[in-house]
């Protein structure tokens, strides 16, 4: 059996699933280091994008079946909506009516290479007047209506 094939079945077993994308996300991202907290999977490393000046120290809290929280914890960023960063300096990452996270969304696929094009189009942002070019959602999201990871049992 496959470990990039293998999806748990039932929603109660919570552990099980978030091993599976801690499995998935050491397999791919050697940079990141997950624990299972809490029913929360937490993920730290230090991320750099071919061409970027910069080391990101990020953090990815995913909550089973929910869009992951991600943050940037160093350097410290001034958040703004113009850059996509909400005031806990998480990132506005996706807008929800384009995917619908379920349990079986893998975090590696997309969340890891979403905050790699967010550090790229923000370091384009830095050096050309802080004009931000990444692509954007239809509507801006307000602080209430982001992720917050809590674990609702």
């Amino acid at each position: 059996m496959k470990v990039s094939n293998w999806i748990p079945k039932k929603k109660d077993h919570r552990y099980a699933y978030l091993t599976f994308q801690a499995k998935l996300i050491k397999k791919h991202f050697q940079f990141l280091t997950c624990k299972i907290e809490y029913n929360v999977l937490k993920c730290k490393g230090w991320l750099q994008p071919d061409d970027c000046i910069n080391r990101y120290q990020v953090l990815i809290e995913y909550v089973l079946g929910k869009e992951p929280k991600t943050t940037i914890l160093s350097p410290d960023i001034l958040p703004n909506r113009t850059i996509h960063m909400y005031r806990d300096h998480s990132l506005c990452l996706l807008y929800p009516p384009d995917l619908k996270w379920t349990e079986q969304t893998k975090v590696y696929e997309y969340t890891i290479p979403w905050i790699s094009e967010w550090i790229v189009y923000y370091e384009i942002y830095l050096l050309n007047g802080n004009h931000w070019e990444g692509r954007e959602s239809p509507e801006h999201f307000k602080e209430s209506q982001k992720n917050t990871n809590e674990d609702f049992d």
